[in-house]
C-alpha cells in the first residue's frame, strides 16, 4: 500500500473510533494531576498516552507509535512535540511572508496549512526530498469574529518553528512535529492539539 494511502486509511479508522477509548486521555490527565511536579520521565508518557488516545483524532497512529519523542518549549513558553526524525533545516527555513485569509486567521489547523504551503517551505521539502502526505481535517471551524483569538493578517521575516509557535501562542494549542519513513518515502507532517487537553502544558489562549 503506498504510504499516502496508508496515512489516510489509519487517520480514518482513528477517527471512527475516536468515542471508543477516551478513558486514555482521561487517565493521562490523572497522572498529571498526581504529581505537582512531574518528571521528564513522567511527562513523556503522559504526552506519548494522550497522543495515542483517539480524542485526538487528527494526530496520526504513525505518529502516535513513534519510538523518538522529544519535547520543548518556544521562546514564550510554548510546548512544542517533535516525533519521529524531523529536520533541523526544515524547522529553521525562512519566510518572507505568510498571509492568512479570514479562515487561517481563526483556525490554527488551516493557519498552519498555509504555514506549511508557504513557496519556501515547499521548495526546502523538495530539496530535501521530503513528502507531505494527503490528509483531511475534519470538523467545524471558528468564524471571524474579533472577540476570539486570531492572528494578524500576515506575518514576515520568521522562520517556520517561529510562525507556528505563533500559532500555539494564539489559541493555546500544542503544535506536534512528525517525520517518519514508509517503504523508503520521507514523510512530515505538522498537527496541533487543543492545550486543555494537556493539562496547562500548552500556551493560555489570548486574542491579537
Amino acid at each position: 500500500m503506498k504510504p499516502k494511502c496508508y496515512y489516510l486509511v489509519v487517520l480514518m479508522l482513528i477517527v471512527v473510533s475516536q468515542f471508543a477509548n477516551g478513558g486514555s486521555t482521561r487517565k493521562a490527565q490523572d497522572e498529571l494531576r498526581a504529581s505537582s511536579q512531574p518528571s521528564e520521565d513522567m511527562r513523556e508518557k503522559t504526552l506519548r498516552t494522550l497522543l495515542e488516545s483517539t480524542d485526538l483524532a487528527r494526530v496520526s497512529y504513525l505518529f502516535a507509535k513513534s519510538k523518538k519523542m522529544t519535547i520543548s518549549r518556544g521562546r514564550s513558553g510554548q510546548l512544542r512535540i517533535f516525533v519521529g526524525d524531523v529536520s533541523d533545516e526544515l524547522l529553521t527555513t525562512k519566510i518572507n511572508l505568510v498571509s492568512f485569509g479570514p479562515t487561517e486567521r481563526y483556525n490554527a489547523i488551516d493557519a498552519i496549512i498555509a504555514i506549511t504551503q508557504t513557496k519556501e517551505i515547499q521548495a526546502r521539502l523538495r530539496e530535501l526530498g521530503v513528502e507531505q502526505p494527503l490528509t483531511a481535517y475534519p470538523g467545524a471551524r471558528q468564524v471571524p469574529n474579533r472577540r476570539v483569538p486570531h492572528l494578524p493578517v500576515s506575518i514576515k521575516n520568521v522562520t517556520m518553528e517561529e510562525a507556528l509557535d505563533q500559532v500555539a501562542e494564539t489559541f493555546g494549542c500544542v503544535i506536534i512535529y512528525a517525520g517518519w519513513t514508509v517503504d523508503g518515502a520521507r514523510l512530515f507532517n505538522v498537527d496541533f492539539a487543543h492545550g486543555e487537553a494537556f493539562e496547562g502544558l500548552g500556551r493560555n489562549r489570548k486574542g491579537r
